[in-house]
């Protein structure tokens, strides 16, 4: 097997995401723990076109819509 090699990609194909969960913590699974149930999830998205754009309500010409989020069925959502 080959090893790994640390190589960039030209900067207008690489795409960053970044998400959060924000979870509540109602439901018992235990005496001692509590199940955290995901109700929203944040997703912020950006290239090497758009990263430096201050405004998070920007669309990209290359990545689209910046910012998602999702309310309803938050990780399925997401996800898909």
């Amino acid at each position: 097997m080959r090893p790994l090699q640390n190589i960039l990609l030209a900067g207008n194909r690489v795409l960053h995401l970044s998400y959060d969960f924000v979870t509540t913590q109602n439901t018992r699974y235990s005496d001692v723990a509590k199940l955290q149930v995901p109700n929203l999830v944040c997703l912020h998205q950006f290239c090497s076109r758009c990263e430096e754009a201050g405004d998070i309500e920007h669309v990209c010409v290359q990545c689209g819509v910046r910012k998602h989020l999702f309310w309803e069925y938050p990780v399925g959502s997401m996800l898909s």
